[in-house]
């Protein structure tokens, strides 16, 4: 029985075609070998030559020519899919592409020479010219761009995304690769991820690896479970493993250090070292001095350098430098500690005790400062205080001065130092005698007796005490318990008010003597009246 709805066109084409329907063979030999095969398209110079099923559209000279038994493929192109005989649902577009494709099945190639060399891998994307060029049995793959994946033979489970993006991979599983040449060299490398133009560029075979940022880890070879975040973050990294490195060129000159994390911009930027290793540096520009390779270091705070092992440095130097608070938020200076309970320091110094010898004689024992800085615990002597290098106090004639300049408290419970005083003294001063000198002649008062003074009327005096409860000019008593008096502006004021009592008195008596006047004037006047009558 001939099959039925069938357009064959060209020599040979279906030439062997039995019981097969709903085909089109367009093209010399093309569907040739068919029998059975129904809804088949062929168009091209022996494409499908071999196929005994259905379900198949192939397009190009020679494409499909080997399908047997192969269903729902398209093939599109000079001998796509040629060597394909048992595979389905395979679509294979450009010069070659899937040529050598047997029975892999679920396959997408598009572009030229793409999964080329396919035999039997399953469910891959290929999607670029050469992209899983040399791909035979990998499967579960996604390759985009040009050449992207092109070495890869048997590994599985990959995405490569981006023109040579994981190139060299050949038996490398589940990573993925992000980016122009990203993971281009990984050959054997699994459990990567790479982000970025160029990132992991020269990785081989390190493992579990995440870089994301161009240029992150470019020259790491063998290194694992490292983590680079930011343009060229771990740059120079070869073999170094566990490190963590977040922001543009982080660790950037770290050859081979391990279990490092730096955060911040250029944080262990600077070196050129190749096995600092467990350091931490946190903030833009932390990191080590030149020419350092440190081990289990700390730099925390924006351009904060350390220079030796085994140490943790605060803050940079300069304009960089911090202030540390424990308890508070505003630190006044380099250590800064407030314990949050009375009367106490929340400093312990647990080898440091009582009962510890004194670095000095054992006398009466504190705490000072040797020669370097360092805090001992000393004992007071007559001879104690020569060997200090800094002193508080020093004579002047028969004056005693403070060295600095600075203020002096005498007494506890001094709680209020403002600005502008040097000699601060809790409960009173008890003297024969004060003498407060006067700077200049504007500091005093006499410029109530001038011609141009502006004298308030007793009716404003009357209206602001009524207001605020004291003589205008003159402090509140709340003000002067918060702020205290400066004795001689408070000498001023008060013979401002006396002068301003003097002026007071004087219009009052001049009121009084012209009354008077006019009293005088009115009595006259009356005795002149009662004298006519």
């Amino acid at each position: 029985m001939m099959g039925s709805s069938n357009t064959f066109l060209g020599s040979s084409a279906g030439r062997t075609n039995s019981t097969g329907a709903n085909n089109a063979f367009i093209g010399y030999q093309a569907g040739f070998s068919n029998t059975t095969g129904s809804e088949n398209a062929f168009i091209g110079y022996q494409a499908g030559y071999s196929n005994q099923t259905g379900g198949n559209a192939f397009i190009g000279h020679q494409a499909g020519y080997a399908n047997t038994n192969g269903a729902n493929n398209a093939f599109i192109g000079y001998q796509v899919g040629f060597s394909n005989t048992t595979g389905s649902a395979n679509a294979f577009i450009g010069f070659q592409a899937g040529k050598a494709n047997t029975t892999g099945s679920n396959n997408s190639f598009i572009g030229n020479s793409a999964g080329i060399a396919n035999t039997t891998g399953l469910d891959n994307a290929f999607i670029g010219t050469y992209a899983g060029y040399s791909n035979t049995t990998g499967s579960d793959n996604a390759f985009v761009g040009h050449a992207a994946g092109n070495a890869n033979t048997t590994g599985n489970g990959n995405a490569f995304v981006g023109p040579f993006a994981g190139y060299a991979n050949t038996t490398g599983h589940s990573n993925a690769f992000l980016g122009q040449r990203a993971g281009q060299n990984n050959t054997t490398g699994f459990y990567n991820t790479f982000v970025g133009s160029v990132s992991g560029f020269s990785n081989t075979t390190g493992v579990n690896n995440a870089f994301i940022g161009q240029e992150a880890g470019f020259e790491n070879t063998t290194g694992e479970l490292n983590t680079f975040l930011g343009a060229s973050a771990g740059r120079t990294n070869t073999t170094g493993v566990a490190n963590t490195y977040v922001g543009g060129r982080t660790g950037y000159y770290i050859l081979g250090g391990s279990r490092n994390t730096f955060l911040g911009v250029d944080a262990g930027f600077s070196g050129g070292f190749v096995n600092s290793s467990d350091n931490v540096c946190i903030g833009y520009n932390s990191g080590f001095l030149l020419g350092s390779s440190l081990t289990n270091a700390v730099a925390i705070g924006a351009n904060a350098k350390v220079g030796q092992s085994n140490s943790v440095v605060l803050g940079g130097t300069g304009v960089n430098s911090v202030s540390v608070g424990i308890g508070n938020t505003t630190p006044s200076a380099k250590l800064h500690i407030t314990s949050g309970v009375a009367n106490t320091s929340g400093l312990r110094l647990e080898n440091l005790t009582s009962s510890s010898p004194a670095s000095t004689t054992a006398q009466t024992k504190f705490l000072s400062v040797d020669g370097s800085g360092n805090v001992i615990l000393v004992s007071s002597t007559s001879s104690l205080r020569e060997a200090a290098t800094e002193t508080l106090w020093q004579r002047n004639g028969s004056f005693l001065e403070s060295a600095q300049g600075e203020a002096v408290v005498i007494g506890q419970g001094v709680s209020k130092t403002p600005a502008g005083y040097k000699l601060f003294v809790a409960e009173g001063i008890l003297t024969e005698k004060v003498k407060v000198a006067i700077k200049t002649t504007a500091d005093w008062s006499d410029k109530v007796f001038e011609k141009d003074y502006k004298l308030k009327s007793l009716r404003e005096v009357e209206q602001a005490i009524q207001q605020r409860g004291h003589l205008p000019g003159l402090p509140s008593a709340a003000e002067v318990v918060k702020q205290g008096i400066d004795v001689a502006k408070m000498d001023a004021k008060l013979l401002e008010k006396i002068e301003e009592l003097t002026l007071y008195s004087i219009q009052l008596e001049k009121q009084s003597q012209k009354q008077q006047t006019e009293i005088d004037e009115l009595k006259e006047l009356v005795k002149q009246l009662l004298e006519k009558k």
